[in-house]
């Protein structure tokens, strides 16, 4: 799931280096691997700065010879964005910063877009929080997630505290889910961890669960508890929505980890829904935990379900798929069985061959 969720993520962002407008176009790439579409577009975006490197390197050279006020309009009314995109990589950054300073946010927008954030990573890190906040502004109001997903890891804390609050619930999610750098997750998370609410119901509301869910696969381990109870207490519409998601999207391996680090109360008021007591939801949490090996996560969420006050369903499909189950597991399950007083289940859960009492 999170392979083909990533794959999903490098089109839409293929599609913009290859000036494809809409990115579905490409989506007969999905089933490629996430990092041979990344390094593809890596090489094209390479191609297109490297054809005239020489060129760009001179065009800056001779830019240091001329004040920045004039620098500047040059950049803005010879140059236009892409001849700017295009040389910026080769200005020593401060210089590139303190043009900057004297070009308009819509202008800065536009040349951002066409950046490289490898060639211009030391130049987004000295640019001051005003100007980052004012270019986020113009981005998001083109709707420009791609840019801002690719730039958010080189952006220093201070600039991103300053920019987060033009971004909506919605755009934090689409801003996830494209980023170049997935570890920056739990930085952005560490940043707007009082909107983590508002971003799951966004997730609900906007039925944008695809970008929610990528955004749970690619948190760090210590996040997963604390975001794990919120979501678990945002109702049960919430929980039965993200429920219906994970089905649809077959991704048990990224919601188990979430489910078996939540409290004691959090797992149990979602081991309580009636759909995680469907025989098909049950099936693909166990098919989940025996083909990815994720029994540890998995039996936190069995086990609460089988102690709600309707595990007769848990019970019954544990045995219809009782050859999935590794033997120890099974004569675990036999044992708690017979100790809630369900002799009837712990019998048929013994594995073949061993006592039943």
């Amino acid at each position: 799931m999170s392979e083909h969720l990533a794959a999903v993520a490098e089109t839409t962002k293929l599609a913009r280096v290859l000036g494809i407008s809409d990115p579905t176009e490409l989506d007969f790439l999905v089933d490629l691997p996430p990092a041979a579409l990344r390094q593809y577009r890596e090489r094209v975006t390479d191609l297109l700065f490297d054809r005239d490197a020489k060129r760009m390197k001179a065009i800056a050279a001779a830019s240091k010879i001329v004040p920045v006020a004039i620098s500047s309009k040059i950049a803005e009314r010879a140059f236009g964005p892409v001849l700017c995109a295009a040389v910026a990589g080769a200005v020593e950054p401060q210089r590139a910063v303190d043009i900057a300073k004297n070009l308009t946010a819509d202008f800065l927008a536009e040349t951002a877009v066409l950046l490289d954030p490898r060639r211009t990573a030391a130049i987004i890190a000295a640019v001051p929080a005003t100007m980052v906040t004012d270019v986020a502004r113009e981005l998001l109001s083109r709707g420009d997630h791609i840019t801002m997903g690719r730039f958010v890891h080189v952006v220093p804390e201070p600039a991103l505290r300053a920019a987060a609050p033009v971004m909506s619930d919605p755009d934090l999610l689409r801003i996830g889910f494209l980023l170049e750098d997935k570890t920056a997750i739990d930085r952005v998370l560490h940043i707007v961890a009082d909107r983590v609410p508002g971003v799951i119901r966004a997730a609900h509301e906007q039925d944008m669960w695809a970008e929610g869910i990528d955004l749970l696969d690619n948190i760090a381990p210590h996040n997963r508890a604390w975001i794990g109870d919120i979501t678990a207490a945002l109702g049960d519409d919430v929980l039965d929505a993200l429920i219906t998601a994970v089905a649809r999207l077959d991704a048990w391996a990224t919601l188990l980890p979430i489910t078996s680090a939540m409290s004691p109360d959090s797992l149990r008021l979602f081991a309580q829904r009636p759909s995680v007591h469907d025989e098909t939801i049950l099936t693909a949490i166990i098919t989940t935990a025996a083909d990815h090996d994720l029994w540890s996560q998995a039996l936190p969420l069995i086990d609460a379900a089988l102690t709600t006050d309707t595990p007769d369903t848990v019970w019954q499909t544990l045995i219809h798929q009782r050859d999935r189950i590794p033997a120890p597991l099974l004569t675990e399950l036999a044992a708690h069985a017979r100790a809630l007083g369900h002799d009837q289940y712990g019998d048929q859960l013994q594995p073949l061959g061993t006592a039943t009492h």
